[in-house]
């Protein structure tokens, strides 16, 4: 787990390789007993959409500003990406932990990609295909990143691309990454992962069981 700063907020770095997932990654420790949230106010939801590439800096600026005169509002859209993230990240490991989706959390996830949908306009991708942008500023106010998240979670899901998310095998991490060659097991390398070799070193030492022992049946 990583992060950094931006426009003084601490957001998570982007490391899963697809920005549907890293709604997912605003929380850091999933299962764990300390998890860590980043969504902590309405100006870290939109400067981390904006870190991500949800937004654009002129939106984010304009949100942030809609913010402060509304704050009720704000903190609705908040709750919103929580309700939204904690309903993906179950769908998004369902593949991965060999579970079938669970109904309640696509029924989330569906209201959430409704209201996304109700106030959206087609756009044309640059890789070519028209996508729904999940309306503007003006249509979608303060919930526009949050419209937008549940878009691109729906595009993974419908895609078939769910098959290919990984979760990170690192102790207290859980965050996710997009692996298609199912042969990614951290999500970051460096931290996760060097983690996990000094545990699996000193648990052997010692005859405990390493992380190794816990990775996905599938050697993903």
């Amino acid at each position: 787990m990583a992060n950094h700063r931006v426009l003084g907020q601490l957001v998570p770095d982007a490391v899963s390789g697809h920005v549907a997932l890293e709604i997912a990654n605003t929380r850091a420790g999933w299962g764990g007993a300390s998890p860590r949230d980043y969504l902590v106010s309405y100006d870290a939801l939109a400067v981390w959409a904006g870190d991500v590439g949800l937004l654009t800096t002129t939106e984010v600026r304009r949100l942030r500003s809609n913010a402060r005169a509304d704050p009720r509002s704000a903190q609705q859209a908040v709750d919103a990406a929580v309700r939204l993230r904690e309903a993906w990240y179950p769908i998004a490991t369902s593949p991965w932990n060999d579970r079938p989706f669970d109904s309640q959390d696509l029924e989330r996830l569906g209201a959430a990609v409704s209201a996304a949908t109700e106030v959206s306009t087609l756009r044309a991708h640059p890789d070519g295909r028209v996508v729904l942008d999940g309306g503007s500023v003006a249509t979608a106010g303060l919930r526009l990143p949050v419209h937008r998240a549940a878009l691109a979670a729906y595009d993974v899901l419908a895609s078939g691309d769910v098959a290919h998310v990984g979760q990170c095998a690192g102790h207290g991490c859980g965050w996710l990454f997009f692996d298609p060659s199912h042969r990614r097991h951290w999500c970051i390398m460096a931290i996760c992962g060097n983690r996990a070799k000094a545990r699996a070193f000193a648990q052997r030492r010692s005859g405990g069981v390493s992380d190794a022992s816990r990775l996905h049946p599938t050697g993903r």
